[in-house]
């Protein structure tokens, strides 16, 4: 029954994202053809101003509408299917609320990750221009021992450093997905305006866990040191050891965070909601 229900709830974020992906790929290859594309070391300060300032705009505003557009329509649908009308007819199946729950968040995750994936496949083809790609592989000791790509971290790649932040950046897709739900969730305890009440329940859940990634990188990293120490000691500042410790950290805080915010869902879908 749990492959039915990811088949269906699959099927209905269906109908929008990919329309969605789609354009943010064909807007990447345009911004490519006629924007970062034509950028070259013949250009005119003016002229490379004025094509990054554009590309910027347009690639920044492209990508925000479509992490934006995913998460929105996987929140909108799981209110929708769980805790409207359309939720009558959903619990009158023979499923448990944890299956629900599962099914939904595997669909979320699913598109989550197809987000990222395009989101770099975004990226890769608007900034990885001929010119670019040159200047990057004729300096590319210089650059990666710049970030710090030295003694332990002497034989790390551009390609094995990309694979790492890729999986992060999944990671932490995957978990704003459990946040969202978990905000629709709490949203359906309040009297009224649940819909209000979801909006306030995600930055206040946003909130208390920025803050709680700064307490707890104060608190048990070197984070705080290094960036103090940064300006004032810059070649005792290394950005890879750096990241490696903030994505440490903040895996850990994200899959604890995660599993919290699934079991609340799951309780106050069980316990606590009222549909009329």
């Amino acid at each position: 029954m749990l492959k039915k229900l990811i088949r269906y709830d699959m099927k209905s974020l269906n109908h929008f994202l990919p329309f969605l992906h789609i354009f943010a790929l064909l807007a990447s290859i345009l911004m490519r053809l006629f924007v970062t594309g034509r950028i070259n070391p013949q250009s005119s300060s003016k002229q490379v101003d004025f094509i990054f300032i554009l590309f910027f705009i347009l690639f920044f505003t492209t990508i925000t509408a479509l992490s934006t557009g995913t998460y929105l329509l996987a929140g909108i649908r799981f209110y929708k299917n769980m805790f409207t009308d359309e939720g009558y007819l959903t619990r009158t199946l023979p499923v448990t609320n944890a299956t629900h729950l599962l099914s939904k968040t595997i669909a979320g995750s699913i598109w989550a990750v197809i987000n990222m994936s395009v989101i770099y496949l975004c990226t890769y083809l608007v900034l990885c221009t001929p010119y670019i790609q040159s200047a990057v592989t004729s300096h590319k000791a210089e650059i990666l021992r710049e970030f710090g790509a030295t003694g332990e971290y002497a034989g790390l790649s551009f390609s094995s450093a990309l694979t790492v932040l890729f999986l992060f950046s999944c990671l932490g897709s995957i978990s704003s997905i459990v946040m969202i739900y978990a905000s629709v969730a709490l949203g359906q305890l309040f009297s009224s305006h649940r819909v209000l009440g979801a909006v306030v329940s995600y930055f206040a859940i946003s909130t208390v866990l920025s803050v709680l990634s700064l307490v707890v990188m104060a608190l048990f990293g070197n984070e705080t040191r290094l960036i103090i120490t940064a300006g004032s000691e810059g070649d005792n500042f290394n950005f890879i050891a750096y990241m490696i410790d903030v994505m440490k950290t903040s895996t850990i805080l994200m899959a604890g965070t995660s599993v919290i915010l699934y079991i609340m869902t799951h309780y106050i879908m069980n316990k606590k909601i009222n549909l009329i």
